[in-house]
This record gives C-alpha cells, sequence and structure tokens, in this order.
C-alpha cells in the first residue's frame, strides 16, 4: 500500500504496511491510538456532504464526517448564499430546510442568517448515527493500486492520524481527496483555463431584517491559498462591501465566512457530461438526479469562451432558456479508481455545462446519490461502478430525488412574473420557423434551424433575399452561420457595418447585441472578405449606440466597447488561422490596437457596475496566442 500526499506542489508516494505499525502509517513519530475504522468517510460538509454524512448514517453506516471548517452547509449556510437558484426540487433537503425554518423562529434574529440549517444539519447528522470531526484536514490517501482504501487527516491537538474504510466520499468542492489520489482533472476554458467569477456575500442589517447582498467580485484559483487570500482580502475592500459611510437603514453587519467559489478543478469520470453531448442527445438514460438550470455562466468576457457557448449564448441569445441535465452514477466516479466517489461541483462535467450543473438544490441532490451508492457498494461488498442502477435509482426515488416527471426539457421564460414556464419544443415547421426568425425573440427558431440543419437550408438562403424584413435577413444568416454555411457572410458584413445595436428579446436578460453576434459569426465562417470591415471596428472603436434596457450583462457603453474590441480580436485570429494570407494586415492591425491600449478597456462584473475589470492583458492574450500559433504553422517542415 502507498501514501499519496503532496510535498511542494508534487504529489509523492510512500510505501507502507498498515498492518505493521500504525505510528508508520500515520507518518507521525508518536500515535498512542488505534487506527480508525468506518463504512463510508465524508470529507467536506458543505452543500453536497452535509446532505451525504446524513443519508449515508441513516442507512446505518458507520460513517465519520469531517471539513477543515467549523460548521456544516458550506455556501448555503457560512457562504450566506441562503436562497436557491433554480435547482430540481426534491429529497432530504427539503426536509431538512423545512426543518431549518422552523429552527429559526423565535431563536435567531432575524432567521435568514444561516444559523438555523447549521445546527439541523448538525443535528440530523448526529441523530443519524454519523461522528462529525471539524478543523481537520486531509493529507494523505492511502492507496491500493487504484483502489482508496484511507485517509491520513491532521487536526492542531490530535496531529495526524490515520482512518480506513470502504468507500471515501469527496465533497471537498475542489476534489482534495481525488487530487492527492492522483486522478485525472478537467479545468477552466480552453482559452485561459479561467473558472467562473466568484462572489462575497455581505450582511446588510435593515430596520426589519437583515438581507444578504452580494455582486461578483473578481477571478479566483480556488486550489491556490495565496490566491484566495488575495480574493478574500480584496473582495472584502471593494467599495460594493465597505462603504465610505453607512446610515441607520442599511449597516455592514458581517462579511460572509466563504467566498462563493462558482467553478474549481472537475474530475474525469467514468461518463463524463458536455454541453456538446447533451445538446447532440447523447445523454445519460440511467440518472441519479437531474441538474436543472439555465447555462448561467457569469463571465462576462465570452468572446473567449468556446465556439459552442458562444453559439448558444451569441449567436441564439439562449442565456435564458433552462434545461435538466441527466447526471449518471459514472460522472461522480474519477475514472479508474475505486473506493472513491464525488459529490459537489466537482464531479465530471466540462467547463460549459458546469455553469448550469451547480446550483444548490442539484448539488444537495449529488450528495444523496453518492451516498446511496457508497451504501450499496458497501452492503454488496462491490465496486461503486457495478453497483445495480436499478437499486439506486429505487433509493433516489423513495425520497424523491427522482420522479415521474423527471426528464430531460428546455424552457424559458420571456417576461418578469411570467409563472407558467412554457416548455419549449424545438421547432420543425417552415412556417413557425420563418414567423420566429422574423419576430424579436429569435432564439428558439434560430436554434431550431441549425438543429434541422441541410433540410432548412434552401428556406434560410431564400430569406436571405426578403428585404423587406429586417429581422428575418438578419437572423436566418445568423442560422445560417451556425450550420457554416459561406453565403450567411455578406448579410452579416452588413450587420458589421451597420454595428447594429438591437438586442433579441429571447432571453430574459444576458442577451447579446447582434453587431458583434456577427463579428463572432464572421470569425466562426474564417470569412477572409470580412478583414477590412473588422479592422474597421478596431479603428473606430468608440462609436457604438448603447440600447440594452436590462442592462445586467450591458452596464453601459463601456461594456459595450469590450465585447465589440474582444470578439473583433477573436474574429481576426480565427480568419488569420484560416487564410495565411490574410495575416500580414491582420498582425499590424492587431499590434497597431495594442499599441493604444491605455487601460480605458474594461468590462464590469455582474451585480454592479462599480466593479470594472480591466481587460487589456487578455486582449494582448489573445493576440500573443494567434501570433504564436502562426509563427508555428509558417515554420519550415
Amino acid at each position: 500500500m502507498k501514501l499519496m500526499h503532496i510535498v511542494d506542489r508534487k504529489i509523492q508516494d510512500t510505501a507502507v504496511d498498515v498492518n505493521a505499525d500504525t505510528s508508520a502509517a500515520a507518518g507521525a513519530s508518536s500515535f498512542d491510538e488505534a487506527r480508525e475504522s468506518y463504512d463510508v468517510v465524508i470529507v467536506g460538509l458543505g452543500t453536497a456532504g452535509a446532505i451525504a454524512v446524513t443519508v449515508a448514517a441513516s442507512r446505518g453506516l458507520r460513517v465519520l464526517g469531517i471539513d477543515r471548517h467549523n460548521c456544516m452547509g458550506g455556501t448555503g449556510t457560512a457562504g450566506g448564499v441562503l436562497g436557491y437558484y433554480f435547482g430540481s426540487q426534491g429529497g432530504l433537503y427539503e426536509q431538512l430546510d423545512r426543518q431549518s425554518a422552523e429552527a429559526a423562529k423565535g431563536v435567531y434574529t432575524p432567521p435568514s442568517t444561516g444559523e438555523g440549517k447549521q445546527v439541523v444539519l448538525e443535528r440530523e447528522a448526529l441523530r443519524a448515527g454519523a461522528t462529525v470531526r471539524y478543523n481537520t484536514t486531509v493529507t494523505g490517501v492511502y492507496m491500493d493500486g487504484k483502489t482508496v482504501k484511507g485517509l491520513q487527516c491532521f487536526s492542531p491537538k490530535r496531529g495526524l492520524y490515520s482512518v480506513f474504510a470502504d468507500v471515501i466520499v469527496d465533497c471537498t468542492g475542489n476534489a482534495d481527496v481525488c487530487r492527492l489520489a492522483g486522478c485525472e482533472f478537467m479545468g477552466g476554458r480552453a482559452f485561459d483555463g479561467q473558472p467562473q467569477p466568484y462572489s462575497n456575500v455581505l450582511f446588510l442589517q435593515e430596520p426589519t431584517r437583515v438581507r444578504t447582498f452580494y455582486t461578483d467580485s473578481g477571478y479566483v484559483n480556488p486550489e491556490d491559498p495565496d490566491d484566495m487570500s488575495r480574493a478574500i482580502v480584496e473582495s472584502a475592500l471593494l467599495s460594493t462591501h465597505l462603504r465610505e459611510k453607512y446610515d441607520e437603514d442599511r449597516r455592514l453587519l458581517r462579511i460572509a465566512s466563504l467566498l462563493g467559489v462558482r467553478e474549481g478543478p472537475r474530475i474525469v469520470g467514468e461518463e463524463n457530461i458536455t454541453l456538446e453531448r447533451f445538446l447532440n442527445g447523447d445523454y445519460s438514460r440511467e440518472p441519479l438526479f437531474y441538474a436543472y438550470s439555465n447555462l448561467d455562466n457569469h463571465s462576462k468576457d465570452v468572446a473567449f469562451e468556446s465556439e459552442l457557448q458562444q453559439d448558444w449564448t451569441v449567436a441564439a441569445s439562449l442565456w435564458g432558456l433552462k434545461f435538466s441535465v441527466p447526471v449518471p452514477l459514472g460522472a461522480l466516479i474519477p475514472k479508474g479508481y475505486d473506493g472513491l466517489i464525488v459529490a459537489g461541483r466537482c464531479l465530471a462535467v466540462d467547463h460549459d455545462l458546469a455553469a448550469c450543473v451547480r446550483m444548490k438544490r442539484d448539488m444537495q441532490q449529488c450528495g444523496e446519490a453518492a451516498a446511496n451508492a457508497a451504501y450499496l457498494a458497501v452492503t454488496r461488498q462491490i465496486p461503486l461502478r457495478e453497483v445495480p442502477y436499478a437499486e439506486l435509482a429505487a433509493l433516489q426515488k423513495a425520497s424523491g430525488v427522482l420522479s415521474e416527471n423527471s426528464r430531460v426539457f428546455f424552457e424559458i421564460r420571456l417576461a418578469e412574473g411570467d409563472t407558467s414556464n412554457p416548455l419549449v419544443t424545438w421547432l420543425e415547421d417552415v412556417g413557425r420557423i420563418k414567423a420566429g426568425l422574423a419576430s424579436e425573440k429569435p432564439g428558439v427558431a434560430i436554434w431550431s434551424a441549425r438543429r434541422l440543419g441541410e433540410a432548412i437550408r434552401p428556406h434560410l438562403r431564400e430569406w436571405l433575399r426578403e428585404s423587406g424584413n429586417e429581422h428575418l435577413r438578419k437572423h436566418s444568416a445568423i442560422a445560417l452561420a451556425l450550420m457554416n454555411a459561406p453565403e450567411a457572410a455578406p448579410v452579416l458584413r452588413e450587420i458589421v457595418r451597420e454595428k447594429d445595436p438591437f438586442v433579441p428579446k429571447t432571453s430574459l436578460k444576458y442577451n447579446q447585441a447582434r453587431g458583434y453576434a456577427a463579428i463572432y459569426l464572421l470569425g466562426k465562417l474564417r470569412d477572409k472578405e470580412a478583414v477590412a470591415d473588422l479592422i474597421g471596428v478596431l479603428e473606430t472603436a468608440d462609436s457604438f449606440t448603447f440600447i440594452d434596457s436590462n442592462r445586467e450583462f450591458l452596464s453601459d457603453e463601456k461594456d459595450l466597447r469590450f465585447q465589440y474590441v474582444s470578439y473583433t480580436v477573436m474574429a481576426l485570429s480565427r480568419i488569420g488561422d484560416r487564410h495565411p494570407e490574410t495575416r500580414p494586415a491582420i498582425r499590424a492591425a492587431l499590434e497597431k490596437y495594442l499599441a493604444r491600449l491605455d487601460g480605458s478597456l474594461v468590462i464590469s462584473f455582474k451585480g454592479s457596475s462599480e466593479i470594472r475589470l480591466v481587460m487589456d492583458d487578455k486582449i494582448r492574450q489573445a493576440a500573443n496566442q494567434a501570433f504564436e500559433r502562426w509563427a508555428m504553422a509558417e515554420q519550415p517542415a
């Protein structure tokens, strides 16, 4: 057996004989307690782990739950994110939420501060028979081949000690146990590895209540302690948090003790959920739960995201369309490993879809699924990947996680106060698609046309020539471009020359202006005829018409300017990749623009236009990446 641990940022393994000398196995010079043994150890008692520990213990297993913090619930308690943003209903969390609301009445003033849920989570875990241990950090993992056998832990008083179990459930958010075990990971987006922005919740004392408030505060690598320390301090000092003056109607009570980290490392699983697979209908028919949300990427520099994400959110403006994603057991099991399962935001989902598969309700259901899988693996004495789906699904159904209504579906809300939440049926009728493209809400029609492909292409070409309806012509061009059809390019170039300010109304918010959507699509088409028009955008990068009344994605003209610049740089880079003859002119234009960068190219964060991020370095990075690709391509064979 080997003990896997990290020394100076590198994973090292040390051979140990755990049966011969427990003190040596523990890695301690003195060890006066017997080695501990459990059926299941839950590492991390946050959103997913707090549910997992109670579910596993309630099944009669010997369960240890450990956490490096001093309470349960994670983001939903200490993190101050007390409400829910979508997610699927059903499961133990609903029962605990009702108990939390009742426990807070007359005890915590006001009841919205999260302490009630902390108490209920701890009480129910202990009632179920679990052992809960705070201020405990995992420092190593015991491995027998690719099977995880136990953990090396550290706490201030006990020092290093060993815990062994049949199954380890990694609910740490960053997959800390999986990292120590040597599992394979997926990171942020391909362009720069950047995850989504984090938030920092504050509690405000108002005359009759305590209210939580947060904005996006920046970007952070949640695995890097130095970067996390920087983010904790800097975000607390932002003008949104530390104001010059407070008054009786609005006082700062406290700042949440945990940052609101939306995305960290994710495992490569036995089965990986990707946006591409999902949108193509290639998803599991054996779900443990359904994640339900929109593609809620808080980043505003979408020009640096994947082409598929831009197809969805920029070309079709479908950011607000909500959908349900089936999550199978294989997405919770690190590829090639046994004795180890994850729950929470570190599950096997790609960066694009991680923006949807991360909501608190769903992560609580994920914790329940992992605990039930561990229960069956322990009691049947079988590997996790061999747990029978029928038995596992039955446990999930019994608690309400899976129901007769659980299924893949899409829905969209087009107006504030709309409670009907109509389900989206992708269009196949030519007349309905034409009507959708001719409207101010073209997104569903655009994506429906993309799905139909060649079958609808002749009609789209015909509609390009209908000069009497601007929306029909332009949205038909967008649909054609999503099929990589070059005949869309002339109309797209026209849109760019106009710097068309139209913002569709497909989504409730986060719609994208048609002018820079066309720029993105010309880059997608690698249209070399567009080079002159795109260079012209860089040369006149201050004259844009701002009409977005929502102001959540585009706060003002400064945000709009960045969108035009970023999409233009990326489009020119893609065109240069395809057409070497265009590179000299593109390079000269990009270098000229880079020389003009002076810190005024900025973007706001979601929730507040007070916080601005200077984007000069991102633009330089995009241009330099293109220059490097071209230099490599031009080297002699």
